[in-house]
C-alpha cells in the first residue's frame, strides 16, 4: 500500500495551488512540483501518485513491475501468476483499470510521458523501480498531453525516472527468497561536475517457478545524463539494455481450474510432447533511449523536444494444444523483431500569472507485431522439435501516428479550468499475407518462405487510416482551504488488431464464402469512450478523504459477432457498452507512528445489447458484466513505525468476477494479505522481511479472455474456432529477505 504522504499531496494539491486558497497552506502536506498556479495542472484528471520509496516497497523483490506498484490503488484489478507481477497471459497484460484493459500493440505504461514501451514483447519492465522517482496512474480521461500511446482506453500508468543526483551516492538492493529467487541491484550516482551529472545502474535477477520446471532470468543496464544550463536550458538523456527470459505458467479451461487439486499442475516434462515446459517460454532483448531537451525562448515561453527509441528482438514460444485431436497439437515460435521511435515537441507559454497555453505535436512510428506476422510451427517428436510449416506468414508496413494537441489552463480565483483538444491520425500499415502451403511449408527462413509461397491476395490489405478527436475539459473548484470539487470529461480511444490472426487461422472458410480480408479490414474502427468524472476531496492535518463518481459510454467496442453481410463471424467494432461506478479513498494518521489507508471501488461495466452469434441466434449479453471485471474491490493498508522498526500490512479484496460474457464462469472473490517488517540499522543498511499472500490463499488469478468470451468455447489455437477463456492460479505464499541502503 502506498504511503500516506503522496496520497494526501495528490488530494490537496488542487486547493493549495490556487491563489485565494493558498493564503494559508495546509500543514499536513508539502507541495512539490511546478510553482504558482500550475501545481494543480496534473491533478485535473483522476490520478493517484506513488512516490519512489513507496513504489519500491509495493513492487517487492521483483523490482520492475509498475502494475504491482498500483495494484492497491482504486479501481485496479491486477492479477499475476507469480509473486513479482511479471507474468502475462496470452501475450497481454493482466491489468484492468475500471474494468478496461489495454488494447492493441500498446503498453499500459509510459516513461516520462512517452510511449517508449509496446506490446507484444518484453519491454514492459525495462526500468528497475530503484530508477523511478514517481509512478502515476490516470484513470479514465487525462489532460491531452498525458496518456499518449497507441491506445489510452483504460487510462495510463506513467513512470517518472529518478534523475541523476547532484551529490555522489551509491544505492543497492539485495533481496533473496522463495523458489531460489535472488536479485542484485546497484546504482552509482557520480554527482554534479560543472553542467553535468549522471548515473549508471545494473541489476540481475533469477529464480525458479513456484510450480513445475523453468524459471526467470533478467539482466538490466541503465544510464542517465543530465546537463543543467540553468533557467536557459536543460537536457536529460536515458539509455539502457534489458534481457528478459522466463518460462510461462500453464493455463487451463474453467472446469480444470475450478478443481484446486490441479493447483500444482503445470507444463509437462517430456520433450517428445507438445506440452513440454521448455516449449512455453519467452525471451527478449531490448535496447532503449529517451530524452528531454528544453530551452527558454523568451520570458514565459519554453520549447521542449522529447525523442524516444526502442529496439526489441525475441521469441514467444507456446504450446498450441488441440484437445479434441491431440495429434494436431503443435509448438509455435512467434518471432518478434521490431522497433518503436517517435518524439513529442511542445511549446509552453505562461500567459500572465494565471494562465498557461500549451501546443504540441506527437509523432510516432511502430513496427509490427501486432498483429503477428511470422509464427513458425513445429511438431514435437522423440527426436525433438521438427519444423512443420507456418502458423502465420505475412509482412506488415509500419504503423504511424501524427497527433497535434493544444490546451489552455487558467485560474479564476477559486476555480482552475483546463480545456484541451488532441487529434489522432493513426495509419495502420499495409498487411501482405503469403501462401504458407506447398514449397513455403518446407522453408523455415521467413524471407525464403515468402518468396516461395507468393502473395495471398485474399488475406492481404492495404494501409488504413483511422482518426479521432480527443477533447478534455477539467475543473477544480476550491470551496475552502481544505475542500475542493473536481470535474473532468474527455474521450479515450483504443484499437484491437486481432482481426488478422482470426482471419488467417480460418482463411479457407472465409475464402469459400468469397470474403476477403480487405473487406473486413475496411470496417475496422477505433473504439472510443466518453468519460465523465465528478469528485470531492477534503484534507486536514492528519487525515484526508475523497470520493469520485465516474461514467463512461463505449462506442465501437470490438466483439466477435456474426455479420449478415458476409455471412461470417469475426472481430468487429460494432458493440456499445456503459460503465459507471464510485471510488472512495481515505487516509488517517492515528498517531505520528501509525497511519492507515484505504479505498473502495464499485464498478458496473455492461454491454448495451445482445451480440449476434449467427443468422438466427444471438448471445444474451445485454446487461451482463464485462469479463474479468469485479463489481466490488476493497483495499486497506497500515504502517506502524517504532524507532528503527517499520511494520506494515496490506489487504485487498477482489470481488467475484466472470471469465465469460454470459457470466456463467464465475470466479469467486478473494482476500489477499501481504505483510512486511523493516529494521533500519543505518542509512547504509536496511533489512526487510516481505511476505506475499501471507495466509497462503488458493485462488484463480489471471484470466486470458476477450471481453466477449463465450463459455465452453475452445481458444482459437491451431485453427480451432472460438473465443473462450483460459485461466491461471495465483501465486502461493512467498517469503523474501532483503538488504538495501545508500551511502
Amino acid at each position: 500500500m502506498v504511503s500516506l504522504r503522496p496520497l494526501v499531496l495528490a488530494v490537496a494539491a488542487a486547493c493549495l495551488s490556487q491563489p485565494l486558497c493558498a493564503a494559508e497552506s495546509l500543514e499536513v502536506v508539502t507541495v512539490t512540483g511546478p510553482s504558482g498556479s500550475f501545481a494543480a495542472l496534473e491533478e485535473m484528471g483522476s490520478v493517484t501518485r506513488v512516490d519512489g520509496e513507496s513504489a519500491r516497497e509495493a513492487t517487492g523483490p521483483g523490482g520492475n513491475s509498475p502494475s504491482k506498484v498500483i495494484e492497491n490503488t482504486p479501481s485496479v484489478n491486477f492479477q499475476s501468476a507469480d509473486a513479482y507481477g511479471l507474468t502475462e497471459v496470452g501475450f497481454h497484460e493482466t491489468l484492468k483499470i475500471r474494468g478496461v484493459g489495454q488494447t492493441g500493440p500498446a503498453s499500459s505504461r509510459n516513461i516520462n510521458d512517452l510511449p517508449v514501451t509496446g506490446n507484444p514483447g518484453g519491454s514492459k519492465g525495462i526500468l528497475d523501480m530503484e530508477n523511478v522517482a514517481e509512478v502515476s496512474l490516470y484513470r479514465g480521461a487525462a489532460p491531452v498531453d498525458k496518456a499518449l500511446g497507441f491506445s489510452n482506453l483504460p487510462g495510463k500508468i506513467n513512470l517518472r525516472t529518478l534523475a541523476p543526483l547532484d551529490e555522489a551516492r551509491t544505492d543497492y538492493h539485495l533481496p533473496v527468497g522463495s523458489d531460489a529467487f535472488r536479485r542484485v541491484f546497484l546504482r552509482q550516482d557520480f554527482g554534479k561536475h560543472g553542467l553535468a551529472s549522471g548515473f549508471l545502474s545494473g541489476s540481475y535477477a533469477e529464480g525458479d517457478k513456484w510450480k513445475g520446471d523453468g524459471g526467470l532470468e533478467r539482466t538490466n543496464l541503465t544510464g542517465g545524463l543530465r546537463l543543467d544550463g540553468g533557467r536557459a536550458w536543460q537536457a536529460e538523456v536515458y539509455a539502457g539494455y534489458n534481457e528478459d527470459a522466463r518460462h510461462t505458467y500453464r493455463f487451463f479451461d474453467y472446469a480444470t481450474v475450478s478443481n484446486f487439486a490441479n493447483l500444482k499442475r503445470d507444463w509437462g516434462r517430456e520433450a517428445s510432447k507438445a506440452d513440454y515446459f521448455d516449449y512455453n517460454r519467452q525471451d527478449f532483448t531490448d535496447r532503449f533511449l529517451f530524452a528531454t531537451l528544453s530551452g527558454r525562448l523568451a520570458p514565459g515561453l519554453r520549447l521542449s523536444v522529447k525523442p524516444y527509441l526502442l529496439d526489441e528482438s525475441g521469441h514467444y514460444w507456446f504450446s498450441s494444444i488441440n484437445k479434441t485431436e491431440p495429434a494436431k497439437s503443435r509448438v509455435i515460435d512467434w518471432m518478434i523483431d521490431h522497433d518503436i521511435k517517435g518524439a513529442v515537441t511542445e511549446l509552453d507559454w505562461q500567459v500572465g500569472a494565471m494562465a498557461q497555453l500549451k501546443a504540441g505535436l506527437w509523432l510516432h512510428s511502430q513496427q509490427p507485431p501486432g498483429p503477428p506476422v511470422t509464427q513458425r510451427k513445429y511438431r514435437a517428436t522423440a527426436d525433438g522439435l521438427v519444423f512443420d510449416g507456418w502458423s502465420v506468414l505475412a509482412d506488415h508496413e509500419r504503423h504511424r501516428i501524427v497527433s497535434p494537441y493544444a490546451s489552455l489552463f487558467a485560474s479564476f480565483g477559486r476555480v482552475d479550468v483546463e480545456v484541451g483538444l488532441r487529434y489522432v491520425d493513426l495509419r495502420l500499415g499495409a498487411l501482405t499475407a503469403y501462401n504458407h502451403s506447398g514449397a513455403a511449408a518446407q522453408l523455415s527462413d521467413p524471407d525464403a518462405a515468402r518468396a516461395a509461397g507468393g502473395v495471398n491476395a485474399m488475406a492481404s490489405a492495404e494501409a488504413k487510416t483511422l482518426d479521432a478527436w480527443l477533447p478534455f475539459v477539467g475543473l477544480n473548484w476550491c470551496l475552502d482551504r481544505q475542500t475542493s470539487v473536481l470535474a473532468h470529461a474527455g474521450r479515450t480511444y483504443g484499437l484491437d488488431v486481432n482481426l488478422f490472426p482470426y482471419y488467417y487461422a480460418q482463411q479457407a472458410s472465409f475464402a469459400a464464402k468469397g470474403v476477403s480480408f480487405q473487406s473486413l479490414w475496411d470496417r475496422l474502427e477505433l473504439e472510443t469512450a466518453d468519460n465523465l468524472d465528478l469528485g470531492i476531496r477534503h484534507a486536514r492535518k492528519g487525515w484526508h478523504a475523497g470520493a469520485t463518481a465516474f461514467y463512461a459510454i463505449h462506442q465501437n467496442k470490438q466483439s466477435t459477432v456474426y455479420d449478415p453481410v458476409t455471412d461470417a463471424r469475426y472481430p468487429w467494432n460494432v458493440a456499445d457498452a456503459t460503465r459507471y461506478g464510485v471510488e472512495l479513498e481515505g487516509g488517517v494518521e492515528l498517531m505520528p507512528s501509525l497511519s492507515l489507508l484505504g479505498n473502495y471501488s464499485w464498478n458496473r461495466f455492461r454491454y448495451d445489447q445482445d451480440l449476434a452469434l449467427s443468422a438466427t441466434a444471438t448471445i444474451p449479453t445485454e446487461g451482463k458484466q464485462v469479463v474479468d471485471t469485479p463489481e466490488h474491490m476493497l483495499k486497506l493498508g497500515a504502517r506502524y513505525r517504532l524507532d528503527r522498526w517499520t511494520f506494515g500490512a496490506d489487504a485487498r479484496y477482489i470481488g467475484a468476477r466472470y471469465g465469460d460474457v454470459l457470466n456463467e464462469e464465475r470466479i469467486a472473490g478473494v482476500t489477499l494479505v501481504d505483510a512486511m517488517a523493516q529494521y533500519r540499522l543505518s542509512k547504509a543498511a536496511v533489512l526487510t522481511l516481505d511476505v506475499r499472500n501471507l495466509f497462503d490463499r488458493e485462488y484463480i488469478g489471471p484470466v486470458n479472455a476477450a471481453d466477449d468470451a463465450i463459455a465452453n468455447f475452445t481458444a482459437a489455437l491451431n485453427g480451432v474456432t472460438g473465443n473462450g477463456s483460459s485461466y491461471q492460479y495465483g501465486a502461493p505464499r512467498a517469503v523474501f529477505l532483503g538488504l538495501s541502503g545508500q551511502f
